[in-house]
């Protein structure tokens, strides 16, 4: 998968079709942000997202303009050698059309790595975006801690 390196355990074949889908969505989210890939990001997350993460102090946000600020500064600030991340012990579950999943992600950039703990939730749309096929599932809420 594109920047992204999913663990193994629990195994693949553990994961029907719609949880292998949901993964495959969120390496796409999580490459597009990596890339500053906007147009992406935008096709994966609903306008109305929620989330907590360290950026946000806290305090639960709304929407996608909190993030725009990083998308902006990426293009002024890329890094010299693209971050690589490891999904480490994945956790899907699906209720009807809404997925719950869970991981520790670990980000590698500049000789450092990270460790995050996340949960993304995501919500099946039958309106994929005809022009990328992106936008199957959409990231509706996520919570990343440190």
């Amino acid at each position: 998968l594109h920047g992204t390196n999913i663990q193994p355990s629990p195994s693949k074949q553990d994961f029907d079709p719609d949880e292998i889908d949901v993964a495959a969505s969120n390496d796409r989210l999580l490459t597009a942000i990596a890339q500053g890939d906007v147009l992406t990001y935008k096709h994966l997350v609903d306008e109305k997202v929620t989330c907590f993460e360290p950026e946000t102090c806290g305090y639960l946000v709304h929407g996608t303009s909190f993030h725009e600020y990083y998308f902006d500064r990426s293009k002024r600030h890329a890094p010299t050698d693209p971050a690589k991340h490891t999904i480490v012990a994945p956790s899907i579950k699906i209720h009807g059309d809404i997925a719950v999943m869970a991981y520790v992600r670990l980000v590698q950039l500049d000789g450092k790595t990270s460790r995050f703990e996340e949960t993304r939730i995501w919500q099946r749309t039958n309106k994929p975006d005809a022009a990328t096929s992106l936008g199957r599932w959409r990231l509706i809420h996520f919570h990343r801690s440190k």
